[in-house]
């Protein structure tokens, strides 16, 4: 695990939205989602 992908999860919950979250996180939003889904597994 990294902690950037902790802080994609904590950017997500400020958010409530995977694609502004992205954009927070300067990244597309299809590498967010699949951060995320490392982050859960």
């Amino acid at each position: 695990m990294e902690l950037k992908w902790l802080e994609d999860f904590v950017t997500l919950a400020d958010c409530s939205s995977f694609s502004r979250a992205a954009e927070m996180r300067n990244i597309t939003q299809p590498a967010f989602s699949r951060r995320i889904k490392q982050l859960e597994t």
